[in-house]
């Protein structure tokens, strides 16, 4: 079975969340696996067996990209189940898809309910802050996340990366769909705020 793209960005993207306590360098979540990848998740699986030398047996490292790739999905649950409470991180902070979770898909869009709902709202009130300085037209501001509010984050992350190509170092893929959009709405728009907000708007006098 082919691992798919949006499940390698979001293994990297998981990685990144990991990188800053760990002292590794970011590593840029478009889905090619390289040595920078492959170096994030040795970094991780070290770090948890040194902390707790009992869950060595979780998951076998890697020892090429091409394990990474292979093994992605399991990688992913490595980080969330395991790295993240044996190393002391916080929640990565990506909301879940299915009955019963956090947001689900109807047709052409995701949906959530109570403060998931809530925080898609406001993702696209903090995208339409941006739209008159870069051409895209305003989202309805009703939660309901679609290609439009997936489109309105790449317009937004293109423009950064042409004035600041730094800041191609996420901790979220940038969204090709309305489920990436919807997973890591929290991610987005805190990057939103802190990054995006200081290159374009204070730039701009917004």
């Amino acid at each position: 079975m082919t691992t798919s793209t949006d499940e390698l960005r979001g293994l990297q993207a998981d990685l990144n969340y990991f990188a800053d306590k760990l002292g590794f360098e970011l590593v840029k979540v478009d889905g090619v696996v390289g040595p920078r990848t492959l170096a994030g998740v040795k970094a991780v699986y070290d770090a948890v067996v040194k902390a707790q030398p009992i869950l060595a047996s979780a998951v076998v490292p890697p020892t090429s990209a091409d394990e990474v790739v292979a093994r992605a999905p399991l990688f992913r649950a490595f980080l969330e189940n395991s790295a993240r409470d044996a190393l002391g991180v916080a929640d990565l902070r990506r909301y879940h898809k299915g009955q019963g979770k956090d947001w689900n898909v109807k047709d052409t869009i995701a949906y959530g309910a109570g403060p998931v709902h809530a925080d898609f709202v406001a993702l696209q009130g903090d995208l339409n802050r941006f739209a008159g300085a870069l051409g895209f037209a305003p989202l309805a501001t009703d939660g309901f996340i679609g290609a439009r509010t997936a489109a309105a984050v790449k317009a937004v992350y293109d423009a950064v990366g042409g004035k600041k190509p730094l800041a191609a170092m996420t901790l979220f893929p940038v969204p090709d769909t309305k489920e990436e959009a919807a997973e890591y709405c929290q991610f987005i728009r805190a990057w939103l705020r802190d990054v995006a907000s200081r290159h374009l708007l204070a730039e701009a006098g917004a």
